[in-house]
């Protein structure tokens, strides 16, 4: 099969995904290299507006279902429901096609069925974050030191370890992510390193003038336990009206809710579209990351290229772009001092932001989608080429 693989300019690849992630990039990266690529998803086609519908395989209930029990609080319920059921209907949904593609590219969580059908036959999973138990083990701690319940994903953490052993390869986003993994035990050569990027014809930066008034500071994304965004709310909370402005604009999740009424010094906007969000976000002078545990972190990206001076964690994997000092600063996850004392520093010297921004823009610019295209497209050929001389090995020999 792999020297027919090779002989042939198109091949056929699956991607499974529970909702969009970056799959919308994966698929146009693929097709434009010449393969034949089929989206199974939990989404409607609508939200793929560049991926054919006839590429589409669409399974609604999956998703009715997580939405439905999350709203009546059962989030870690539906989580699980969704996971199991978009992953039966998706192995049911190639078992019936009777035709294997070449490749499948799968996200964890959603792809132990398939990988089951497959026998580990040419098989990506992607992990958008760490290891599961590493995450998990993050998030206990806080949740525990935060006096919050923290829900049973024991079965959720069953299936994603099911899933590393059985895929020939874990594509990560990050050498955070990857080290995770490597600590966990998982062999370094089965984990590929496939960062994320960001789409510069929609996050630019504007010309603007060195504040005079407030620094004005914005964390966008998830208002989360796990996106750290109780820690910025206690670093920023002695700052007066006069030093500095926080503004969050995201989704919150019901857990931070009652933490977050605490505070009431920030200006909390909710979630918004990415066309409007990247008119918002070059208005600010620094963004904030403090997140527990991402494998990436794509907002971090988006806010760089608007020319905003970032602060991160360096349980962040795009914290990899970030050299403190020179395009902004990365401190310890969930070291609220530390972060106190940046802000500090930022705040005494607004002169040193513009070169900051302008380093940052520069860093941001040096990972188009393109880019991760490009590296996907060659990760395949890579892996052809591999198999191939291999299987030619094997036949010299004998």
């Amino acid at each position: 099969m792999i020297f027919a693989m090779a002989a042939r300019a198109s091949l056929e690849i699956d991607i499974g995904v529970g909702g969009r992630f970056h799959a919308d990039q994966m698929f146009d990266g693929l097709q434009g290299a010449g393969h034949s690529v089929s989206l199974f998803t939990s989404y409607p086609p609508s939200r793929f507006p560049n991926v054919p519908s006839a590429n589409i395989y669409s399974f609604l209930w999956p998703e009715i279902v997580f939405r439905g029990l999350s709203k009546l609080g059962f989030e870690n319920q539906g989580d699980l429901a969704k996971m199991v059921s978009f992953g039966q209907r998706m192995a049911k949904a190639i078992e019936e096609r009777k035709k294997t593609a070449d490749f499948f590219f799968g996200w964890s969580s959603f792809s132990l069925e398939t990988l089951r059908l497959r026998a580990a036959k040419n098989t990506v999973v992607l992990r958008d974050s760490a290891h599961i138990q590493f995450q998990n083990r993050i998030l206990q701690e806080e949740y525990q030191r935060l006096n919050v319940p923290y829900p049973d994903r024991s079965l959720c953490e069953g299936r994603e370890l099911e899933e590393y052993s059985l895929a020939d390869t874990i594509f990560v986003l990050s050498d955070f992510a990857k080290r995770t993994f490597v600590s966990a035990g998982i062999p370094e050569d089965k984990i590929h390193k496939l960062p994320l990027a960001v789409d510069l014809s929609r996050f630019k930066p504007i010309a603007k003038q060195v504040s005079q008034g407030p620094l004005k500071i914005l964390y966008f994304g998830n208002l989360s336990i796990q996106k750290g965004v109780h820690h910025l709310l206690e670093a920023t909370q002695a700052l007066s009206p006069s030093e500095a402005e926080l503004t969050l604009i995201g989704a919150m999740d019901r857990q931070l809710l009652p933490i977050c009424r605490k505070y009431s010094h920030a200006k909390i906007l909710p979630a918004m579209p990415q066309a409007e969000l990247a008119k918002v976000i070059p208005h600010f002078d620094l963004f904030v990351f403090p997140t527990l545990h991402d494998g990436f972190g794509q907002t971090l990206l988006q806010a760089m290229a608007c020319g905003l001076v970032p602060i991160v964690s360096n349980h962040c994997g795009a914290a990899d772009h970030v050299k403190s000092g020179e395009n902004g600063w990365v401190f310890p996850a969930g070291d609220v001092t530390v972060l106190k004392n940046l802000l500090r520093e930022v705040i005494s010297q607004p002169d040193k932001l513009p070169a900051l921004a302008r380093k940052a823009v520069q860093s941001a610019g040096g990972r188009p989608w393109s880019a991760y295209q490009s590296d996907l497209n060659t990760w395949i050929e890579t892996r052809i080429s591999g198999s191939v001389q291999k299987l030619r090995d094997a036949a010299s020999a004998h």
